[in-house]
């Protein structure tokens, strides 16, 4: 049975039965052609020139320059350069089938009018040579290249410059030298490679002293001035294979010690090793002999009849012996004084011509505090002024002109005061206590004149004798283990004006002024504030006996004095005319702690009590020689005088 039924419709209605299907009887209009696709085709090399090495890239770009899509397939075949090592190639919008001498690539039909497909073509250049890499299209719309140019392209391939190589050194012309002589340095930068492209700066570091004015001659560079120790130099670019540029620096040697110089490159270069670019020579000091001479007197005033000693002292601090005799011509006074007798040491003296005394010190007196000395006696004849002055040859010289004079102050009445049998020290003369300690005045001084340099105790002295030669660096001690002194002891061996005397009880462990106490009592109490932590004396504490100081004086009319203590403060004056016989004059309680901030400060005791004192007996002026003792009755600690006026 047929399925289909057929059925006429009448050809009138046939566009509206379409038109209520959606369709349409209307023909479709006919669009216009648009331009044929045209291919452009061009090759590019990244670097038209390169060294063997380095990595070359050629670009193939094909563009749909027309108005339509591609209706065929285009094909590219790319010539590959020889000398190239590993090649590869990669693609966009085409396909490559294997490299070998050429690479072939396919477009598809249908690339879009605008469109581009690219091929990268990369390799690494294996030698000297000139690479071309050509490319010929073929297939739709990719005939031929617009020009021969478009399709090929090249790059030269060159040797690879062998890079700059530049060390440098520095050089000494000598390890070891002397004072005097002159010393060069040489700086040395040298190109094992290829030539330098850039400038090289060279910082020297010369010594910062021990050296003169400092001569530079560079060659191959340019230097700017010696700046403090430093010199900078320059290498300009342009250094060729081999080649060396130097810099050569002197200059004289004027200190002993050693010299070191130090080169720094800058880049560009380097120094083999640290060693190479440090030099150090040793200059040895020039043993020379330095001597000085000076001049003094046992007395600058005494009456007529009294006895003066001159000590004429030369003194050789340098380094060498001397290498030819000294003559040292002493001018004494015309007048007034006895026949001198003259005692000379390590020298020899003619006799006295008229008031000229010439003596000779030969050669090789001894480095290092190496003396000769002469020494001149007389006795005042008459009142007036007794000048002596020496004056020394060639090889010495006076420290200074005053202490190569002295003056003695004779009087024409009365005689020179005696010191007392056995005391302490050298009695001091009226005038140095007068312009030195205060007398004249009548006002406190500070007690810098000892020749304290550090804040650990008196360590030399020109007025206390007794110094310690060993034990305890911060305390004096004249006889250890007594407390009158000359009386049951030894006396001191003084010199000049040492007149203060020190005792020290016992010993560091057992009690004496030591450097821990010391610092606990002035350094870092725990009240009060000392005035100075220089320029002071220290009397030990009190342990079987009294710590002491004692002063051997022409005379007292008044003695005052300032001391520094933490805690307890009491003290005891005493004086003596024989040395034997002792009498008190102030005694203050042990315990005693009215000062102001710790600082005590005692005035007039020959005439006034002090506030705490439990016995007083004022003597009044002592109109002869007496010897007076401060003695510190503490037991717990230290008394720090840290001034004193004595007026005689």
């Amino acid at each position: 049975m047929n399925r289909f039924v057929k059925c006429a419709v009448p050809l009138a209605i046939l566009p509206a039965l379409l038109a209520a299907c959606g369709g349409s009887d209307r023909q479709p209009e006919e669009q216009p052609a648009g331009p044929p696709p045209t291919m452009s085709v061009k090759e590019t090399v990244d670097s038209s020139a390169v060294f063997v090495g380095d990595r070359v890239t050629w670009t193939i770009e094909a563009t749909n320059r027309g108005g339509s899509a591609t209706t065929g397939t285009a094909t590219l075949v790319a010539t590959v350069p020889g000398n190239l090592s590993a090649v590869s190639v990669s693609a966009t919008g085409a396909n490559c089938g294997p490299v070998v001498s050429t690479v072939t690539c396919t477009i598809d039909a249908g690339m879009k009018a605008g469109a581009t497909a690219k091929v990268v073509l990369s390799g690494t250049t294996t030698m000297i040579s000139t690479l071309t890499s050509s490319v010929t299209p073929s297939g739709a719309a990719a005939n031929a290249c617009a020009s021969a140019g478009d399709c090929s392209s090249s790059t030269t391939v060159a040797a690879r410059p062998t890079p700059p190589n530049v060390t440098v050194a520095a050089s000494v012309d000598t390890t070891s030298t002397s004072i005097g002589n002159t010393i060069n340095w040489t700086l040395t930068a040298t190109n094992t490679g290829g030539v330098t492209t850039a400038p090289i700066t060279l910082t020297d570091t010369l010594p910062a002293s021990g050296i003169g004015a400092v001569t530079v001659t560079p060659t191959g560079a340019t230097c700017n001035p010696v700046s403090g120790n430093t010199l900078t130099c320059s290498i300009p670019a342009g250094l060729a294979n081999n080649g060396t540029a130097s810099v050569r620096i002197s200059a004289p040697v004027t200190a002993a010690g050693n010299l070191v110089n130090t080169v720094a490159p800058g880049a560009g270069a380097s120094c083999a090793s640290a060693s190479t670019c440090t030099t150090t020579t040793a200059v040895a000091a020039v043993a020379a002999p330095n001597v000085t001479v000076s001049s003094s007197v046992s007395a600058t005033t005494g009456a007529i009849g009294a006895p003066i000693t001159w000590t004429i002292t030369a003194t050789n601090s340098g380094t060498g012996a001397t290498t030819a005799p000294i003559t040292l011509t002493d001018t004494l006074p015309a007048t007034g004084i006895s026949v001198p007798i003259v005692t000379p040491t390590g020298a020899t003296c003619n006799a006295v011509s008229g008031n000229t005394l010439t003596c000779t010190i030969p050669a090789g007196l001894a480095a290092n505090g190496g003396t000769a000395k002469v020494v001149v006696s007389t006795t005042a004849s008459a009142a007036g002024s007794l000048v002596n002055t020496v004056a020394p040859g060639v090889g010495a010289s006076c420290t200074s002109a005053a202490n190569c004079t002295t003056t003695t102050v004779i009087s024409a009445g009365g005689t020179t005061p005696v010191q007392i049998a056995g005391s302490c020290g050298v009695m001091i003369d009226a005038d140095t206590l007068k312009n030195v300690f205060g007398g004249s005045s009548g006002s406190l001084v500070t007690l810098t004149g000892l020749g304290t340099t550090s804040a650990s105790g008196p360590n030399t002295s020109v007025y206390l004798a007794g110094l310690s030669a060993t034990g305890d660096p911060a305390t004096f001690e004249s006889w250890p283990g007594t407390t009158n002194g000359p009386g049951n002891g030894t006396m001191v061996t003084a010199s000049d004006k040492q007149f203060i005397c020190a005792s020290q009880n016992g010993s560091s462990s057992t009690g004496a002024s030591s450097t821990v106490k010391y610092t606990s009592d002035l350094t870092n109490p725990t009240s009060g504030s000392p005035t100075s932590l220089v320029g002071n004396i220290q009397v030990s504490k009190a342990q079987t006996t009294a710590g002491f100081l004692m002063f051997n004086l022409p005379s007292l009319s008044n003695f005052s004095f300032e001391y520094f203590r933490n805690g307890s403060n009491g003290y005891q004056l005493d004086y003596s005319t024989d040395g034997t016989t002792w009498k008190n004059i102030v005694t203050t309680s042990a315990s005693r702690s009215t000062c102001t901030n710790s600082v005590c400060t005692e005035v007039n005791l020959l005439t006034a009590s002090p506030s705490g004192a439990t016995s007083f007996t004022p003597p009044g002026a002592i109109n002869q020689p007496v010897l007076l003792r401060l003695s510190n009755i503490n037991i717990s600690g230290t008394m720090i005088i840290q001034k004193l006026m004595i007026k005689p």
